[in-house]
C-alpha cells in the first residue's frame, strides 16, 4: 500500500484502499454507499502542527505518528457523518490511543493533543481539518 506523502492530494478511490488498509470498515460501507458526495483533500499529516516538530517535542517517531496515528484518524474525521458528535469523538479516543500505543507518546502529551483536537476540529469551523471535511 502506497501511503500518501504529506501534501498530497487523497481521491476517493485511494480513500476507498487506505481505509481498507486501516481496517476502517465502516468507512468504505459509507464511501461506496455514495462516491459522489466526496470531495479529494490534502493530506496535511497532524494538522496544525509540523509531525516532524511534534516527534522532536515528544521524543517520539514523527513517522509512527504521521503514518499510524494522524492518518487513520484523517480518515475518521474527512468521512465523518456530518453532526454526528459521538462518531467525532470515538475517532478522536481512538487516535489518542494510537498516539500512545503505536506512536509511544507519553499519555499526558497525547491527552493535551485530544483537547486540542476536541476543540480545534469541531465541523462549525469548517475548515480543511474540521469535522466531515471531505464531503462535498
Amino acid at each position: 500500500m502506497k501511503l500518501p506523502k504529506i501534501g498530497d492530494r487523497v481521491d476517493t478511490k485511494q480513500a476507498l484502499e487506505l481505509c481498507r488498509y486501516f481496517k476502517l470498515d465502516y468507512l468504505v460501507s459509507r464511501i461506496e454507499a455514495d462516491k459522489d458526495a466526496y470531495a479529494s483533500w490534502i493530506f496535511d499529516g497532524c494538522s496544525c502542527i509540523h509531525d516532524e516538530f511534534l516527534g522532536l517535542l515528544t521524543g517520539c517517531d514523527h513517522e509512527a505518528i504521521t503514518y499510524k496515528c494522524c492518518l487513520p484518524h484523517d480518515l475518521g474525521y474527512a468521512y465523518g457523518q456530518p453532526g454526528n458528535r459521538m462518531e467525532r469523538k470515538r475517532v478522536d479516543i481512538k487516535f489518542q490511543s494510537d498516539l500512545i500505543t503505536k506512536a509511544h507518546m507519553k499519555e499526558w502529551i497525547a491527552s493535551a493533543i485530544f483537547e486540542g483536537i476536541r476543540v480545534g476540529g469541531a465541523e462549525v469551523f469548517g475548515l480543511s481539518f474540521s469535522w466531515a471535511y471531505a464531503r462535498k
